[in-house]
């Protein structure tokens, strides 16, 4: 590697990691029939919880503006993964869930998540793989402890 490789900052290579991973999620979804999923749909399918959520919520977890998040749930929506649906425990409110299709999609990506991990692993050798899994997780439970 060289030496200017190894000066870029872990995040910015965490970055780069996470799009990587995204692009060939993405692409796997795709081969599985999922055609209609986009890059920028990961970002609400990616922290949905299988319950369902709040558009509020959804909309700071993602980091995006309320207004932000409707346009990309109506997008989704359209395309028939999820919808909105009264929450029981506030009328007023509406929970955002997968469909029957969003759940088989959810389910799919889980395992080809799984398929990924084995690939990478794979790639860079178990214990090389296990170990970076480790310390970037150790990683971000220390940064995460210290950010609250």
């Amino acid at each position: 590697m060289a030496e200017t490789e190894q000066s870029v900052p872990i995040g910015m290579v965490a970055a780069r990691l996470h799009r990587a991973a995204q692009i060939d999620c993405l692409a796997r979804l795709n081969e599985a029939g999922y055609t209609d999923l986009r890059m920028r749909h990961l970002a609400l399918l990616e922290g949905m919880p299988r319950e369902g959520g709040r558009v509020t919520t959804l909309a700071t977890q993602t980091g995006m503006t309320k207004q932000a998040m409707g346009e990309l749930i109506d997008e989704i929506e359209a395309s028939g993964y999820i919808e909105r649906q009264s929450d029981p425990a506030d009328r007023r409110a509406r929970l955002i869930v997968f469909t029957p299709k969003g759940q088989r999609a959810y389910e799919q990506a889980f395992v080809i998540l799984g398929e990924m991990e084995h690939d990478y692993a794979t790639t860079v050798g178990a214990a090389r793989y296990s170990e970076a899994r480790l310390t970037l997780d150790d990683l971000v439970t220390a940064l995460e402890e210290n950010n609250r």
